[in-house]
C-alpha cells in the first residue's frame, strides 16, 4: 500500500497545482480515510512553484477538522 500512495503522490503533485480540481482530489481522499496521505501531499506542495492560495486554505481546513494541535503552527508558519 505505501508503494500505492507513493505513485498517488506523483500524480497528486500535478494535480493539486490546478485549484478546479483540488476540492474534487481532496474528496476523493477523504472518502477513503486517507487524511495524513492528504495533508502530507498538499504540505509537500507548498514547497513547489505551482503553490496557490487554495492549496493553503485547504490544508488550514484539513488540520481544523483532523489535527487541530497544528493548526496554530501551520499558520504561524505560513503568516
Amino acid at each position: 500500500q505505501a508503494k500505492q500512495f507513493k505513485c498517488a503522490e506523483i500524480a497528486g503533485m500535478y494535480i493539486i497545482r490546478h485549484p478546479d480540481h483540488l476540492e474534487e482530489l481532496i474528496a476523493q481522499y477523504e472518502k477513503g480515510g486517507h487524511f495524513d496521505e492528504l495533508m502530507s501531499l498538499l504540505d509537500s506542495g507548498l514547497g513547489g512553484e505551482h503553490a496557490h492560495v487554495g492549496m493553503y486554505t485547504e490544508l488550514a481546513i484539513l488540520y481544523t477538522k483532523y489535527k487541530p494541535e497544528k493548526l496554530m503552527d501551520f499558520i504561524k508558519l505560513n503568516t
